[in-house]
């Protein structure tokens, strides 16, 4: 470690000269990176709804659509602003009948020629607001075209992160012992987060919450690494008087083992997510231990340099100790040791138990929030007049349509099943555009005469590569795009062609919706919530009825996805909660040379997760599920380090002073590090709570904020107790080296932690 001190400290130049080139590699790289907002994208493999959104993102056509929904409109004005609308350039179609009338209330339900990406799309939209706006109609929107998500959530996250910056600064500098050494953290931490946020890219695209909240929680994690060296680097300055070249190398070459240690917890947690079956836990996982990483080698190769030259005005700017000393509390913990540790096993044990009855969401729409968006207050008011808009598709292999209708009107008996759209299920003249037909019935349709159909279907028959003859029949909406697709090298009168082109428009626009090379599309709305007891056990009936027609049938839509989140969701969390415990614990075990410290220091964190976890059934609210598996895996992984922190420091303690007075010295020893830490974890979970319009951001920044919060006293006040209470079993835990003095070097005895008071 001196060697890679020595090397760091006296090639500092050139190592400045390394990160200017990927600060500018990484400013062109943070606009190579692709941000994904389907949660649903993340599902695994496996499941219904990822095969489902694969095949349809490949075989059919997305439309863009909007919901506008107009207040206090007579009906007959209602028609004739949707005539007006339906007339403009862009728009595909736009149905309004009695049924989108109520009660003075319009819903239009517009759909746009291309995706909501396309220009004329949005050129439409535009001018279908405007229209609205200068009627000065009273309207909401539902659903817009494209809605200004990334740019708001962008916008917040700045005011976020500046609000934390100025309180961080204000915490730093209240346990700072210079006003100068504050001058090297906003640098540090600007350039690990420019060095993660541009080498995200190397993962191809990632999702908005690692987008949005990486920076924030890389904040939270990892400025505790600056915190240490810092602090090292003033003591070793203090024994080297003065020489501030040998202090760094020495106070580096005990920190980069020291801050390692500390982030492999951190790490460990971040890794455990990274096994979840639900995606989003290996892209979540991946960006935030990449973060660490990022911090960590900003902190060991670039820090070291920034505070060499701010060494003399560290020096210069000196102040005295703002942080209380609070050998008062750990003595008052050890006195009321018999009451704290029973209400510590209450809390655990009640947390433990109420944090299994919490009410789980699986869609974002369906977060308790206190700042909902204004679309999801009009979806909401929207849902309330018109019913639920809850689109549910079942995709088969194509080419059976008697199947389709059949599972068509299987689904339809379906109380809650009140609309369904398939091809099969589109009849024209009396008979579905699916049937079979001979060239004498489409003669008759189509309104030309015999010998001509007759050769069209002799030239279809050829095209598909099907044998011709007279009673030769094929799908009637087939021939008519075959026919629609040549009509102009046809002898045909402008009027039939005009015919063929209006039901070519209708037939593509069908079949792009609900025909694919391979599969076909019936589309089914539910008349329920997308989440409720009701809609799973429809799902429940529907998956083996529908099955038992079509076994390779494959399900889709909103409430299918929550359907499969939910049924990942358990193994997802045992999973977790397992291998993060299973993690931490060994890595302490090897840390500290027993199997029973560990134990201790592990279930003091798990009880505060518990006791976080516990707040959502008492207050009533409910939680999405990924936030639970985030924050528990976060919290224990970056909580326990003051755990750490301060059962280190009372080993040590205790070397040369007896229990009571260790545990005094220990928490006032610990307190500025967990206060320094712990508030701005603390501030950036709230702010990114409070601040946040997005519901899934919102809840895991406020359950970060109180976890933490709920860790900071469960470490100050139930660990000390725990830790003096349980010392003579502790002893009994440790591993004994086969040559212990020989492995001890004393050149710092405050630094060594001593297992065994017999061995002082």
């Amino acid at each position: 470690m001196r060697a890679l001190a020595n090397f760091i400290v006296k090639k500092r130049y050139i190592i400045f000269a390394i990160f200017a080139a990927l600060i500018v590699y990484c400013i062109f790289g943070m606009g190579w990176v692709k941000v994904e907002y389907d949660i649903s994208s993340y599902l695994p493999q496996d499941t219904d709804t990822k095969r489902a959104i694969d095949i349809m993102n490949e075989e059919f056509t997305s439309y863009g659509t909007a919901t506008f929904m107009i207040k206090d409109i007579p009906y007959d004005d209602a028609s004739a602003l949707r005539d007006e609308i339906a007339g403009l350039d862009g728009v595909r179609a736009f149905d309004f009948s009695r049924a989108n009338y109520k009660d003075g209330y319009a819903k239009f339900s517009i759909t746009f020629d291309g995706d909501n990406t396309d220009a004329r799309a949005k050129a439409a939209y535009d001018k279908t607001v405007k229209i609205l706006n200068d009627g000065k109609y009273k309207y909401t929107v539902p659903r817009p075209l494209n809605d200004n998500y990334a740019e708001t959530l962008s916008k917040e996250m700045t005011v976020i992160i500046a609000i934390a910056a100025a309180v961080i600064l204000l915490v730093l500098l209240f346990t700072s012992k210079s006003f100068a050494e504050i001058i090297a953290f906003p640098i540090v931490f600007v350039v690990s987060a420019a060095l993660n946020m541009g080498t995200n890219h190397w993962f191809g695209t990632i999702s908005f919450v690692s987008n949005t909240v990486c920076i924030i929680l890389q904040l939270a994690l990892a400025i505790d690494y600056a915190i240490i060296l810092c602090h090292r680097f003033t003591e070793e300055k203090e024994k080297a008087k003065g020489n501030a070249t040998n202090a760094m190398i020495a106070a580096l070459s005990k920190a980069i083992p020291e801050i390692t240690s500390s982030s492999l917890t951190t790490v460990s947690g971040l890794v455990a997510l990274m096994f979840m079956q639900l995606r989003l836990g290996l892209d979540l996982g991946m960006v935030l231990a990449k973060s660490i990483v990022c911090s960590l080698l900003t902190v060991f190769f670039l820090m070291p340099g920034l505070l060499l030259l701010l060494s003399k005005l560290m020096d210069k700017s000196r102040h005295r100790n703002f942080v209380p000393r609070l050998r008062f509390w750990g003595r008052g913990v050890v006195k009321a040791r018999y009451v704290l540790i029973p209400v510590f096993v209450v809390l655990f044990a009640v947390g433990a138990v109420l944090s299994q009855k919490i009410d789980y969401v699986y869609s974002t729409d369906a977060i308790d929030t206190n700042r909902p968006t204004d679309t999801v207050v009009a979806a909401r008011e929207c849902e309330e007049i018109f019913g639920y808009e809850n689109a549910f598709a079942v995709l088969l292999p194509k080419g059976d349509y008697e199947q389709e209708r059949e599972i068509v009107e299987l689904v339809k008996q379906e109380p809650l099943i009140d609309s369904a759209l398939a091809l099969s299920c589109i009849e024209y003249d009396g008979m579905y555009i699916t049937d079979g037909v001979d060239y004498v019935k489409f003669a008759e349709l189509a309104g030309i005469d015999k010998s001509t159909s007759l050769i069209l279907f002799v030239r279809y028959a050829g095209e598909v590569g099907d044998e011709f003859a007279l009673d030769y029949a094929a799908p009637l909406v087939d021939v008519f795009g075959y026919v629609a697709s040549i009509k102009d090298s046809l002898p045909l009168d402008e009027d039939t062609k005009a015919m063929l082109a209006e039901i070519e428009s209708l037939l593509s626009y069908a079949k792009s919706q609900l025909q694919g090379e391979r599969y076909s599309r019936l589309v089914f709305n539910i008349a329920a919530p997308v989440e409720s007891a009701e809609t799973f056990a429809l799902i429940e009936r529907l998956t083996p009825a529908v099955k038992n027609v079509n076994k390779n049938a494959i399900f889709a839509g909103p409430s299918m996805s929550a359907y499969d989140l939910n049924s990942s969701f358990s193994s997802d969390n045992i999973l977790i909660t397992v291998l993060t415990i299973v993690f931490i614990y060994l890595i302490l075990a090897f840390t500290f040379r027993s199997y029973g410290l560990p134990l201790i220091l592990v279930l003091a964190i798990q009880g505060a997760i518990f006791m976080n976890f516990s707040l959502p059934f008492l207050l009533g609210n409910n939680m999405f599920f990924f936030t639970y598996l985030i924050i528990s895996a976060i919290q224990m992984g970056a909580t326990i380090d003051y755990a750490i922190l301060l059962t280190n420091r009372y080993l040590g303690l205790k070397a040369r002073l007896d229990r009571r007075e260790a545990v005094a010295e220990a928490v006032s020893g610990a307190f500025p590090t967990v206060f320094t830490s712990g508030t701005i974890m603390c501030v950036a979970g709230f702010l990114v709570g409070g601040l946040t319009s997005d519901p899934l951001i919102a809840s895991m920044g406020t359950f970060l904020g109180t976890g933490t919060l709920i860790s900071i006293v469960c470490v100050l006040v139930f660990l000390p107790a725990l830790l003096y209470t349980l010392d003579p079993v502790i002893k009994k835990t440790f591993i004994r080296p086969r040559h212990p003095m020989k492995k001890l070097r004393l050149d710092n005895p405050s630094d060594v932690p001593f297992y065994y008071e017999s061995e002082k």
